[in-house]
């Protein structure tokens, strides 16, 4: 009977070219692995070796072997992966969103309706979240729209609207409000952590320079200690309050307020459906 280990060291002799490099390859000794790739050739019952004085290669046998063997640990490692998967995802809600503001609240919703469940969450942009609750990486999605594919049920789920946080002296500190073509060429502060968010100001504002900050801390010591614009929503000023000593001028652009829609495959409602009764 074959044994995986031994088509593990088939491969490795053919990807390594000598005993020798497998063996270290492989944390065994040289002759264990000779003795190995003997009695793997014994099961086979042909020849799988060209021998000579000092060298060990394969023959078209030992080839056509070895390309079999790699097949075979690659549906085994699929099994394993696949079967892990499975069982994680019968513990765990993977929940993806557009944006970081939306996912904070479902995330909160999702650990309370679900205690025994693990919840995991990340941000992403639009087509990776459809395309991954399409693969089941995630069971449900947070989208800045309603989808079109009949495959998935959607409820609305809360909205969002962008506001300049303006130093008092701005120039435009006194507005009701502000298009972003107002504020094209001004540098500004920008978190890198906004999901579908990033890409507005940077198409609706293309001669601006934005100073990006990875990091929440960063980007709040900045807005305390620089002039520089910056962003914020009405989701964050409710979450974390208003950024102090800022003028808040709301974004009157369309796209600078959007309804928020929770989406999963209709044959995994069931599984989700306490967040889809809130």
């Amino acid at each position: 009977m074959i044994e995986l280990y031994q088509l593990e060291q088939l491969t490795a002799f053919k990807r390594y070219g000598t005993l020798s490099k497998a063996a270290d390859e492989l944390h065994m000794s040289q002759p264990t692995l000779t003795r190995s790739m003997q009695k793997l050739e014994s099961e086979f019952g042909v020849p799988l070796f060209r021998r000579s004085k000092n060298r060990l290669e394969f023959n078209e046998n030992g080839l056509l072997a070895a390309e079999y063997a790699q097949r075979v640990l690659d549906q085994a490692q699929n099994m394993l992966d696949g079967v892990r998967t499975f069982d994680r995802a019968s513990h765990t809600i993977s929940i993806g969103s557009c944006a970081p503001m939306p996912l904070i609240t479902t995330v909160q919703n999702a650990a309370l309706l679900y205690p025994d469940m693990t919840i995991s969450s990340e941000c992403k942009d639009c087509e990776p979240l459809i395309e991954g609750l399409k693969t089941r990486l995630y069971q449900i999605i947070i989208l800045p729209y309603k989808p079109d594919d009949k495959s998935f049920t959607f409820i609305e789920s809360g909205s969002e609207s962008l506001f300049f946080a303006l130093p008092p002296a701005h120039r435009f500190a006194d507005r009701d409000g502000l298009y972003m073509k107002e504020m094209d060429g001004e540098n500004m502060l920008l978190y890198a952590d906004i999901g579908f968010w990033r890409s507005l100001p940077e198409q609706m504002m293309p001669h601006s320079r934005f100073l990006v900050q990875n990091e929440r801390f960063a980007f709040e010591e900045l807005i305390n200690s620089s002039i520089l614009p910056c962003f914020v929503s009405d989701l964050s000023i409710q979450r974390d309050g208003k950024p102090a000593d800022r003028v808040i001028i709301p974004v009157l652009d369309q796209e600078a307020s959007v309804t928020y829609y929770t989406v999963c495959l209709r044959n995994t409602l069931p599984k989700v459906q306490k967040l889809f009764l809130i």
